[in-house]
This record gives structure tokens, C-alpha cells and sequence, in this order.
């Protein structure tokens, strides 16, 4: 279980370590389902950053048609942290965040 969370935290930081322009003209559909497991967002130590977006758009973010956003959580839990002196953990589940 501790790889799994290491590697899920690895993956996040690098997916999301770029900024993007969000542009959705259809229908847009975004879903993530936990069963029994856990997502972690974790920044630790002195001025660590972690940014963790599920079913999320982060950006310049326009949507010009249907949009659903889904994050479900069964027997599980979705963790956000941040530990240490000036950390930031971001976390967004099913929104849009940005200009």
C-alpha cells in the first residue's frame, strides 16, 4: 500500500506540474470512482507545493457546453496535506478552478 501512495503521489505532481489553456465546446464528462482505497494529496517538508485535481479542469478553463463532474468514494477517503513550514497543498475534486 505505501507504493501504491508513492507512486500516486509521483504520478499527480508530474500530470499536473503544467498549466493549461481549457477549452471544452461539447459535452465534457470527467469521472473518478475509489472503492475501497484512497487518494493522498501530501506536501512535506519546508515550502512544499502539491497539486491534485479529480474530475477537475485547472486553467484558463472555458466551457461552452454540458458539463458533468464526478468524483464518488466508496469505503475509501480523499486526503489533502500539507506538513511543514510554508507547505500548500492544492486540491480540487470535481470543479473548475481558474481565470
Amino acid at each position: 500500500m505505501k507504493k501504491f501512495f508513492a507512486v500516486l503521489v509521483s504520478v499527480s505532481a508530474i500530470a499536473l506540474s503544467a498549466q493549461a489553456e481549457v477549452k471544452i465546446k461539447g459535452n465534457n464528462d470527467q469521472k473518478v470512482t475509489v472503492k475501497n482505497g484512497a487518494v493522498a494529496n501530501m506536501a512535506i517538508g519546508a515550502g512544499a507545493t502539491a497539486k491534485q485535481n479529480l474530475a477537475s479542469n485547472k486553467g484558463n478553463v472555458n466551457i461552452g457546453g454540458n458539463n458533468k463532474q464526478e468524483v464518488s468514494v466508496t469505503n475509501g477517503a480523499v486526503a489533502n496535506m500539507a506538513i511543514g513550514a510554508m507547505t500548500k497543498a492544492e486540491q480540487n475534486l470535481a470543479s473548475n478552478d481558474g481565470k
